[in-house]
């Protein structure tokens, strides 16, 4: 038996968004049925807290078992925000349990990007009341891109509103996207016109809250960012308050800030979207409530995905390396 090593482009190649989205909802319950074993994220902090080393950058170490395809792995992923290049690398590790054999090293940024998008889109078509016609997006960098193809794709959704502080980056983003996909990017110069939408997602890697919260807002706010990124307001004031995996949200991401100041426990979250997702909330999602989902990112996701690329159903041979167990190549 070998180990294959697939490339960014063997793994685009071999994902296929809607059957994507059906693993990421599929994962999602058997983690509620407490049939994944997903740790908390392990991050070494580099400089990105303000302490030693000042490198203002992470480290974050994310492994699972996904017990529906019976497999184990890890991704690890480094983001170096100083960096001239793209600022994030991961890679992933599977391990196949039964015959006791690491079965592939994949590149991990692409999937990673798949990955965080179908958490957006799995918030925009469960929790609203209806489905939103238009969403926002705070952040044009390398996430938006993902985010923006996946909704198009898998959701009703006609228009985006896109800001980033770096208006120039935003309208890039827009003129490469828009005649690629069926809904319309506007960009907009305020964050405030953004938040005039059915449903936002915030995309950023900035620490402090990325808009004021709005009387007059979305129904759905998905909050993707490492850090804080949403108002306190926002948050606290939500009808509904969701997350991926409790514990991890506590400690990174739009909530940590308020769990660190003692002013958010694991009592003021409503649910897991898992639980959601398998009828197991008890609380009904009426017009006109505010629902905030914070999906920090759980390794099952990723390895689920990943296990999917390499098992490549429908796909043609891999172009990759393989190397012997044993390490000899």
């Amino acid at each position: 038996m070998s180990t294959k090593l697939l490339s960014e482009a063997d793994v685009s190649a071999r994902l296929s968004l809607p059957d994507a989205l059906s693993t990421v909802e599929k994962t999602y319950v058997e983690d509620a049925r407490g049939r994944v074993i997903n740790p908390p994220k392990l991050t070494m902090h580099m400089g990105d807290d303000g302490e030693w080393p000042d490198l203002n950058a992470f480290s974050i170490d994310m492994p699972a078992y996904v017990d529906w395809l019976g497999v184990a792995g890890t991704k690890w992923a480094v983001a170096t925000w100083d960096a001239d290049s793209d600022p994030i690398s991961s890679l992933i590790l599977l391990f196949d349990p039964d015959r006791a054999r690491f079965t592939s090293i994949m590149e991990g940024m692409y999937l990673t990007g798949v990955r965080t998008a179908l958490q957006s889109v799995v918030g925009v078509r469960h929790l609203p009341d209806s489905s939103p016609e238009s969403v926002g997006v705070v952040g044009a960098g390398f996430q938006a891109r993902f985010q923006l193809s996946a909704l198009d794709e898998l959701t009703d959704v006609s228009s985006f509103r896109l800001f980033d502080t770096d208006g120039a980056a935003a309208r890039e983003l827009a003129a490469e996207l828009n005649p690629r996909i069926d809904a319309e990017i506007v960009v907009r110069d305020s964050v405030e016109a953004v938040t005039r939408t059915d449903a936002l997602l915030t995309v950023t890697d900035s620490k402090t809250p990325v808009f004021e919260d709005p009387t007059d807002g979305p129904d759905v706010i998905v909050a993707l960012g490492s850090y804080r990124e949403l108002p306190d307001e926002t948050i606290l004031g939500a009808d509904h308050l969701l997350v991926d995996h409790v514990e991890q949200c506590l400690n990174r991401g739009a909530l940590a800030d308020l769990a660190a100041r003692g002013e958010l426990t694991r009592d003021d979250i409503h649910a897991t979207i898992g639980t959601v997702l398998d009828g197991g909330y008890d609380r009904r999602i009426a017009p006109g409530d505010r629902t905030v989902f914070v999906p920090i990112g759980i390794g099952a996701l990723d390895i689920a995905l990943a296990d999917s690329v390499l098992r490549g159903d429908g796909a043609g041979p891999l172009e990759a390396f393989e190397f012997a167990a044993s390490g000899r190549r």
